[in-house]
Parts: structure tokens; C-alpha cells; sequence
């Protein structure tokens, strides 16, 4: 039955990676590698993406491998997501949504003793996904310019975690980063002697990672004998990655004139590192706070740098009141409340102007039955600027993560 469950499980991770490539987004994602994406947990999303020190065996934490050292039993998670943007430029207004599979994680702790457990699954990085339609007077008539961009990079990991004793843990990931990037100009004219021309370019990239974490949870004294201390502090961070990419640009004219031109080349991505610490205030109440920073200004595309993009910085912070597990507690007791801020300094810098987000988050565990946890978390807050002829986005975000457990790796009773 085990060995049944786990082909399953990897069939519906892999094929799912494919269905994480075509979303939506930002019109901001036309640059760089698209939206840079924060896939911890829908946990930690509840608590303002908080969850480089966040402990605890009921959620699986991508942020920091570390924190898998906790888990005891094997655990499956799937997440799906919907966004709704509102945008406004200062002179039209328009909305889109868009959802999908974000993303899917298998647990097995091979020896919960020792804190050794395997993981593997996938989830996005970064996403393109914009349909832009500009119109200027020229002349007697008028030009449009249809800027549309779909895609996305997406990881595969494995990884392991360990703990030397109950305050402190490490954990490891290998990355396996691909994707494929689109982008598609469609120029079109309301006068004769101009030719309506049309250009697509994608961009086929692949490369590998290593994603490393350390928890520390020994400053304070542990109140239970044989438990961890109450405050909790991690560490992560992501290697640079040269990303082998495959450029295919072809330009169509009406006039039967088309040029396809190749290159092969690479992506240099930035590390990524961060800070974050927890507090159980007490058995239910937690409190955490994340920082993390990367410096996109070492970005480079065929060898080019991206004047659009700078050094990023993301700041998060949440509280979370678990509840509560004795038998015969209501159904509001029993439900898990989580609520976070998100402040984050993009990578984006167009026109000179930066663009930032300010998001609050709202988050749920609900418990379905003894071996089913359904997380739910929200995001709502604003991106951008009317500034310089730039758009500001009005962000609704809803996820979901079904979070299913197992015993697997029981010895067999001896008579």
C-alpha cells in the first residue's frame, strides 16, 4: 500500500510542474526573470511569510530544511493558489485573475530519532504573466503595441535535514531551477505605409542551486525537560546559479518577411540569504519575524547586466494561535488563527523608481480529521506607483494546502 502511495504521490508532484509554468501576474513581471516568488508554507504565508525559524511538525516549511527535523511522520502537501490585481496607471484601470497548482512536497522522516528526513516536490521561483495593450497618436493615425509574457521558473528539490540534539538542527536542498520565459510584441497601425510587425521570444532555461538552513533554538532555557528552548533563531541561504538559457527570437512582418534568431547562453542569479526568529509565547502562541535580502544588481543575462533591477530586501512578521487538541473542543477552539505584515523592496527599479509592496495576511489551519490539516492563507495590500507613468496593483491572494499524514516507517512487532 505504502509503495502504491508513494508512486502516486511522485507521478501527481511531476506532472504538476508543468501546470505551474502558465500564470498570471504582474505587468512588473516583464522584467528580470518575472515576479520573484516566496513559496515557504501556506503556514508561514498566514503569519506574513515568516518561517525561516518557524518550528513545528504539523506543516511542511520550504523556507528552512531545517526545520523538517521536527517532522515524525511521513507528510504529503499540495497547495493551490488564486490572485486577483487591480491595476490603475493613472489613466486606465483594469483588473485580471488567475490561478493554479502552486506547488507540491513529500516528507518521509527515515529516522525521526536523529531528525533525518528525505523530502522532494517542486515549487515556482518566479512568474511571467502580463497582457499590456498601449495606443500613441503618430502622424494622421495611430500605433498599438500589445505586450503580452507568460512562464514562470520553477524548482525541483530533494532534500534532507538532521539534528544534533533538540536545540539544533540543519538541513540541505539541492535545486534543480527550469522554466521557460515568453515574451510576445504585436505592433499594429489605423494608417497605410506601416507595416504591422509582431515579435516572439522565449527563453528555455536550466540549472542547479543548493538551498541550506540551520535552527537554534538553545538561547533560552527549555520549559519541559526534553523539549526545545522557547525563542528559536534560522538561517538560510540560497547559492548564485548560472543557468544555462536557449534563446529563440523570431520577427514576422505582414509583408512575408520573417527572421528567426538563436543564442545560447547564460543567467546569473544572485544568492539569497536571510535571518528570522521565533517565540512561543507559550503552548499555543507564537510569535516570528523574517528578513531576507538578495543582490539583483549581480544579475546577468548573455553576459548583460539589467539596469531595471536592484538589491532586494523583504521583511515579515506574524503571530499564530494554535488550537486547540482536546477532545470535545468546538470547532472554532480546534482551528488554528494566524495573522501577518509583509513589507518587501522588490528587485524591480523601472524607470528609476522602485517598486514596493505592502501586504497583510490573514491565515486558518483547519483540522479535517486526525491524518488531514487544511491551511488556508490571504494576502491583500498594494505594489507599485503611479509615478512616472508606472502602475500601482491592488493584490488579492487566497491559498489553499491540504496537508495529509502517514506512518510509514514502523518497525514490524515482534511475538
Amino acid at each position: 500500500m505504502h509503495l502504491r502511495k508513494f508512486i502516486l504521490i511522485t507521478i501527481l508532484l511531476f506532472l504538476g510542474v508543468e501546470m505551474v509554468q502558465a500564470t498570471g501576474g504582474s505587468a512588473y513581471s516583464r522584467f528580470g526573470v518575472g515576479e520573484r516568488l516566496f513559496t515557504g508554507s501556506v503556514r508561514s504565508m498566514g503569519m506574513g511569510g515568516a518561517g525561516i525559524a518557524l518550528r513545528g511538525a504539523g506543516s511542511l516549511n520550504l523556507t528552512n530544511p531545517a526545520v523538517w527535523s521536527d517532522l515524525q511522520v511521513v507528510q504529503f502537501t499540495g497547495s493551490l493558489y488564486y490572485e486577483n490585481i487591480n491595476f490603475d496607471d493613472g489613466r486606465n484601470t483594469g483588473g485580471i485573475g488567475t490561478g493554479s497548482i502552486n506547488g507540491a512536497t513529500l516528507a518521509m522522516p527515515v529516522m525521526p530519532s536523529r531528525g533525518v528526513t528525505l523530502t522532494l516536490g517542486f515549487a515556482p521561483m518566479s512568474r511571467v504573466g502580463y497582457n499590456i495593450e498601449t495606443t500613441r497618436e503618430i502622424e494622421n493615425g495611430f500605433q498599438t503595441t500589445k505586450h503580452q509574457g507568460s512562464g514562470g521558473i520553477t524548482n525541483l528539490y530533494a532534500g534532507t535535514s538532521y539534528r544534533f540534539n533538540r536545540n539544533l538542527s540543519i538541513g540541505a536542498m539541492a535545486l534543480y531551477r527550469m522554466g521557460v520565459l515568453n515574451y510576445e510584441w504585436d505592433n499594429q497601425f489605423s494608417l497605410p505605409g506601416y507595416s504591422p510587425g509582431y515579435t516572439f521570444r522565449e527563453l528555455d532555461i536550466n540549472g542547479v542551486a543548493g538551498h541550506f538552513g540551520i535552527n537554534f533554538s538553545g538561547l533560552l532555557p527549555a520549559r519541559q525537560e526534553n523539549r526545545p528552548g522557547p525563542l528559536t533563531i534560522g538561517l538560510i541561504f540560497t547559492t548564485p546559479s548560472n543557468l544555462e538559457v536557449d534563446e529563440a527570437k523570431t520577427i514576422s512582418y505582414d509583408i512575408g518577411v520573417d527572421t528567426t534568431m538563436t543564442q545560447t547562453g547564460t543567467i546569473e542569479l544572485p544568492y539569497s540569504a536571510g535571518i528570522g526568529v521565533s517565540y512561543n509565547i507559550d503552548r499555543r502562541n507564537t510569535v516570528a519575524f523574517d528578513v531576507r535580502y538578495e543582490p539583483w544588481e549581480d544579475f546577468r543575462i548573455f553576459g548583460n547586466p539589467d539596469n531595471q533591477l536592484r538589491n532586494s530586501y523583504r521583511i515579515g512578521a506574524g503571530w499564530e494561535r494554535e488550537g486547540r487538541h482536546e477532545i470535545g473542543s468546538g470547532f472554532f477552539e480546534r482551528t488554528t488563527f494566524r495573522l501577518g505584515f509583509v513589507y518587501n523592496a522588490s528587485y524591480f527599479n523601472i524607470r528609476e523608481t522602485p517598486i514596493n509592496e505592502t501586504l497583510f495576511s490573514f491565515g486558518m489551519g483547519i483540522p479535517l480529521s486526525g491524518i488531514a490539516v487544511l491551511d488556508i492563507g490571504a494576502q491583500y495590500g498594494l505594489r507599485g506607483t503611479t509615478d512616472n507613468n508606472l502602475q500601482q496593483d491592488t493584490i488579492f491572494r487566497i491559498y489553499f494546502s491540504l496537508n495529509l499524514f502517514e506512518r510509514w516507517f514502523v518497525p514490524p512487532r515482534i511475538e
